[in-house]
């Protein structure tokens, strides 16, 4: 029973990983609010959940803002892409079924075309953009092919996304906003981490001090 309880009983873990959890989520709210950061909060959250709640290497509060600061620009240049490109399509599609504007059959082709793209590319960018140092463009790219690579894996991330956030929209209490999110991330990341890996170098072993080799905090 003591044992149960210790710091390395699993009662202690399991409470010390949904309380890191929830103080990640809460981050990546507050990363949130300006809006065009959601990006760089969702990959910043990405960063800590695997980093520092999965691997736990660092402190939770301390490597969510090393990962914000690390990941502004981009985060923000794709997130303002992303949600140009969805006002966009939303305005085109309230113009269609609304006022019954009509559109060519290539036009709605290339429309579903880009909302397709746009929601493959969005379940592994932020991800990919919290462990390669890339340009936009790059990173955008290799979403989509992991997207295509991994299509089992990107079903089961669409299926759990859509469950996580209609579960939280219309079964779960409100408060519950502050893990959720968290908790999605955590859960997918094993899923996520799985495609990131096959495009990842080898890490290089440098012997330290004590002559151990020690490898990188995602292996």
């Amino acid at each position: 029973m003591n044992q149960l309880f210790s710091t390395d009983g699993v009662i202690y873990r399991f409470l010390t990983t949904t309380g890191n959890i929830i103080i990640a989520t809460v981050l990546w709210l507050i990363g949130c609010i300006p809006v065009v950061t959601i990006g760089t909060s969702t990959a910043a959250l990405y960063y800590t959940i695997v980093k520092s709640v999965r691997k736990e290497v660092g402190y939770v509060h301390a490597e969510f803002w090393r990962g914000y600061k690390l990941n502004f620009k981009k985060g923000v240049a794709a997130t303002a892409a992303l949600l140009a490109l969805g006002v966009l399509l939303g305005l085109e599609m309230w113009l269609v079924l609304e006022n019954g504007v009509e559109v060519n059959r290539i036009w709605y082709s290339l429309s579903g075309l880009l909302i397709l793209l746009m929601l493959l590319v969005s379940l592994y960018l932020f991800p990919v953009m919290s462990r390669f140092d890339m340009k936009l463009g790059k990173l955008c790219m290799l979403s989509f092919v992991m997207s295509i690579r991994f299509w089992y894996i990107t079903l089961a991330l669409g299926a759990g996304l859509i469950a996580v956030a209609a579960a939280q929209i219309y079964l779960l209490p409100i408060p519950l906003v502050l893990l959720t999110p968290g908790l999605w991330c955590y859960a997918s990341s094993f899923l996520v981490e799985r495609a990131m890996k096959a495009y990842m170098p080898k890490p290089r072993q440098e012997e330290g001090s004590d002559g151990e080799t020690p490898g990188n905090w995602y292996d």
